[in-house]
């Protein structure tokens, strides 16, 4: 067993601590844990901003609790450490995998100044293709600054950095054990901020992708939907049986629709790139899965069984560790740490460099050694031979000569290669999917029927949520419906649900039919008068309308004119616009993440 090591998971809200170690067999036993409230303002997106408050905190957290360890691992999230899944051949030696990753950095990650950067990597998968055997890689780019203060951590705390895994990859390495060989699952983990959506067929992951939406994001819009405090929010979603008293469904729609919505879009990046590949089953995890209705919208809306983790397959609780297994969850993130971290380490970038140095100077000394053996047999050789030579040299120049202008093509080609990957780079970080706002709105003005109206439209990075209500017609006729159904079909919407609708009645009177065969209504009128020709005419206001119980004017029982029930339907509609993502081309840098 190895010995004891301490894991730090830091995020906005919370820093969490453990200590544990790894047996030879991959399980960890996990020994002792505290958790302290993050200091205001030492930490932002990764970065420690103040690093003597986030010591002190994390020092006050394991004083006098029997903490013994004197190596560390921290686990790392941010928005701005850049991943990216990249498919390459396969290499028997490791360690030229590593350098070929670290050789082609440029290409999965365009950035002005690598060198201010950290690259780890992670394989994700060893397979088989029709082109020979390659690995399925996650590669990472960190800040080094953001690094760095992860390190002044340790120093001040006088500890030593083992390691530095990215926290995506720290999940993954504890979710691999939880899964079950011969099936696809969703695993949502779900907190306060953000929701973790990771795809995993059997052991291996297929996708990964983080969401903005989280536990708050849900509080926040029921406190918005009922007008309630956020302490009435917070009670009605972790209480189901109060949930369905005072929230209809409409209501809780509304409320969890970004998140869904977010978890359904990457859901849908998914069955894109693997059709035919369903869901056996979703498992939650996290702080916002005890949000009361969860499991029954998401199992709705994604067509999956929903569980929730009760215990962690692989991990031993002992010691001080006195958790319960809601808590133990709560430090996925330092567990899966433990396993098989990536080393986003500075020592590592060092040697790494070192290594390429010493690579260079190996290579410098071999081309010594084979130019000196050159000379001597370029020396030994006859006349003839060197005549020979001097021939061959002479044409090679001329064909030289003739295609030179090859490397000013070459050299202009890579030039506007590293310039489209810099705006491509550029354009997809600016992309937001409300930019087919205006075109959405365009579609429905052309497809609706000039009597329905939009009563009201919001948008929200794509998420959009409108009301429509129809124009009167009878109940043979449902024009706005059939044009639902064109909507939910445009290639650039998704999530199309109608959440709910209601209808109105009324009875209209048919004094009789035009010549097009089109029933003209009984209409109250009013005599007018033409200001400039003096002329009386008659002007349709309200129509007429028959209601149970109501006398018919002596006209319309004379005549026997008929009766045609109406209604008016008004739908409360959600989906999601924004086109998917183009697969980028192995001239674009590999797979699409």
């Amino acid at each position: 067993m190895a010995s004891k090591v301490l894991t730090i998971y830091i995020s906005s809200d919370a820093i969490r601590v453990a200590e544990m170690q790894k047996n030879n067999n991959k399980t960890v036993v996990l020994s002792n844990a505290a958790e302290i409230a993050t200091p205001t303002g030492c930490f932002n997106d990764g970065y420690l901003v103040d690093v003597t408050a986030a010591a002190e905190a994390i020092r006050q957290a394991i004083f006098g609790r029997g903490f013994t360890a004197k190596e560390v691992i921290f686990t790392v999230s941010s928005k701005k450490i850049a991943s990216k899944e990249v498919e390459i051949n396969y290499f028997k030696n490791t360690k030229k995998l590593g350098q070929v990753l670290q050789a082609n950095s440029s290409e999965y990650f365009p950035m002005s100044n690598s060198g201010d950067y950290l690259f780890a990597y992670s394989v994700l998968e060893d397979y088989m293709t029709e082109e020979g055997r390659k690995y399925r890689i996650n590669a990472v780019a960190a800040p080094l600054d953001l690094v760095k203060g992860y390190y002044e951590v340790a120093e001040e705390l006088k500890l030593k950095v083992q390691s530095i895994d990215y926290f995506g990859n720290s999940v993954i390495q504890l979710l691999s054990l939880q899964m079950q060989e011969g099936r696809t699952d969703l695993v949502l983990q779900i907190e306060k901020d953000a929701t973790y959506v990771n795809v995993m067929r059997g052991k291996v992951l297929v996708l990964q992708r983080s969401v903005n939406y989280g536990k708050n994001a849900v509080i926040n819009a029921l406190m918005d939907v009922k007008k309630i405090s956020e302490k009435d929010a917070k009670t009605l979603l972790s209480n189901e049986a109060l949930l369905d008293q005072h929230v209809t469904a409409d209501e809780y729609a509304q409320t969890v629709s970004y998140l869904v919505n977010g978890i359904g879009r990457a859901v849908e990046y998914h069955r894109t790139k693997n059709p035919g590949e369903l869901l056996q089953g979703i498992k939650i995890f996290g702080e916002g899965s005890a949000i009361a209705g969860i499991e029954k919208i998401l199992q709705r809306e994604l067509g999956a069984p929903v569980e929730h983790f009760e215990t962690l397959a692989g991990v031993s609780i002992k010691g001080q560790a006195a958790l319960t297994a809601e808590e133990v969850l709560r430090y996925l993130p330092n567990i899966g740490s433990v396993i098989d971290p990536m080393n986003l380490t500075i020592g590592n970038a060092k040697k790494s460099n070192l290594l390429e140095s010493a690579d260079l100077n190996r290579y410098l000394v071999y081309a010594l050694i084979v130019a000196t053996v050159g000379s001597a047999i370029f020396n030994g050789v006859t006349w003839y031979q060197h005549k020979k030579v001097m021939d061959e040299q002479a044409a090679l120049q001329k064909r030289i000569d003739e295609i030179k202008d090859i490397e000013e093509i070459a050299m202009r080609y890579e030039q506007a290669k590293e310039e489209y990957e810099a705006i491509k780079a550029f354009d997809d970080s600016a992309r937001n999917d409300n930019d087919v706002a205006l075109k959405f709105i365009g579609d429905l003005e052309t497809k609706l029927p000039k009597e329905s109206y939009m009563d009201s439209i919001s948008f929200s990075n794509g998420d959009v949520n409108f009301t429509l209500v129809s124009g009167w017609h009878d109940e043979t006729k449902n024009e706005v419906a059939d044009v639902m159904v064109e909507i939910g079909r445009l290639d650039y919407v998704r999530n199309f649900v109608i959440p709910s609708f209601s209808e109105e009645y009324r009875t209209m009177i048919i004094l009789g039919y035009d010549e097009e065969g089109e029933p003209v209504y009984y209409y109250q009128q009013e005599e007018r008068v033409d200001p400039e020709t003096g002329e009386h005419y008659l002007v349709n206001l309200d129509p007429i309308l028959y209601e149970d119980g109501m006398e018919l004017p002596e006209e319309v029982v004379e005549n026997g004119y008929d009766l045609e029930l109406q209604k008016q339907t008004t739908y409360s509609v959600s989906c999601h616009i924004g086109y998917l993502p183009e697969p980028e081309t192995e001239a674009e840098g590999g797979a699409a993440q």
